[in-house]
């Protein structure tokens, strides 16, 4: 398999592109926020702690050693759909152009809570709130074609069984004892995921075939990051076979900067690493999905549901 490393990111012209990356204040999303600005881009900070994003702004600025890198920080907490559509108008009072925008922030394993709009929190955070996110920046991003959208998923949504479409039951409390709190939350990050990659196709499909803005999502890999902040003995248990920020964000930049995306039309794919564990890390490959996303009735039922949640009254 060829390799692939950073140095493959193409250089453009400073300041020329702009990209928005959720949850770069860390883990992988702070090294794909570095990485690009690195080659360029005016990169947007996503995050919703203001005081954890700019000390990763004076990081990579220190790392990349470019003092005047052009980054910022929007708050944006994808838990409440309120801030999602604050951190959208804030945006377009910027006047800025869209070229990129990577929907990479989401927790795991969180203890059972609903989101303000009374969903359960994860299916809120990672796939509600980028569902209403990308439709509020699609326009953006159509008049900035070539664009490209980047979902960072996760190969659990190969283990999810549906997408429960009765609002009762999708926001059942979980068990309590600590096995039963744990394999609901895991199934229900499993369900977002899920989420996450038929919205992708989903999307694909609305844009169409002619249409100039690639969208594809990916699993990065089991990465040391701060995704694992609720399930402490399992990242410890699963700590030998993870890979570092750095390799975990490979994949997703990737798809978000690669030459073959534009050239080979490369959509509504699911990529993932092609070699288990680095060094070296080998270009990404396209992964087996759950067979829910090939299914375009189910497709089109999720997005139905996820604009009724999120009071979109329209979408593409």
């Amino acid at each position: 398999m060829p390799q692939y490393s950073f140095d493959e990111i193409p250089q453009i012209e400073p300041r020329s592109r702009v990209a928005i990356v959720t949850g770069a204040n860390e883990g992988i999303g702070k090294v794909t926020a570095r990485e690009l600005a690195r080659k360029g881009w005016h990169v947007i900070l996503a995050c919703r702690n203001a005081e954890k994003a700019q000390n990763a702004i004076n990081d990579i600025r220190q790392e990349i050693q470019m003092p005047d890198a052009p980054l910022e920080f929007l708050p944006l907490d994808l838990s409440s759909l309120i801030s999602v559509r604050k951190f959208v108008d804030e945006f377009h009072q910027r006047q800025l152009p869209l070229h990129l925008l990577v929907n990479n922030a989401g927790i795991f394993g969180s203890s059972f809570q609903l989101s303000e709009c009374g969903e359960e929190i994860q299916f809120t955070t990672n796939h509600l709130g980028h569902f209403l996110l990308t439709n509020l920046l699609l326009d953006d991003l159509r008049a900035c074609v070539p664009s490209r959208i980047v979902i960072v998923a996760s190969a659990t949504h190969l283990q999810a069984t549906n997408i429960e479409y009765d609002d009762q039951k999708r926001n059942q409390p979980y068990p309590t004892s600590s096995f039963g709190t744990f394999r609901a939350a895991l199934q229900k990050y499993g369900q977002s995921k899920l989420g996450n990659v038929m919205m992708c196709t989903e999307l694909v499909h609305r844009l169409g075939p002619e249409s100039r803005v690639y969208c594809n999502c990916l699993h990065p890999g089991v990465v040391k990051s701060a995704i694992w902040v609720n399930n402490k003995w399992l990242s410890r248990l699963m700590r030998p076979f993870m890979r570092t920020v750095d390799n975990g964000a490979m994949t997703t930049l990737y798809a978000a900067t690669h030459p073959d995306i534009e050239t080979k039309n490369i959509r509504g794919t699911y990529f993932i690493p092609s070699k288990t564990l680095p060094p070296p890390y080998c270009r990404p490959v396209s992964g087996k999905v759950n067979p829910l996303v090939n299914d375009r009735e189910q497709c089109r039922r999720l997005w139905e549901l996820s604009q009724r949640l999120t009071n979109l009254t329209s979408t593409i």
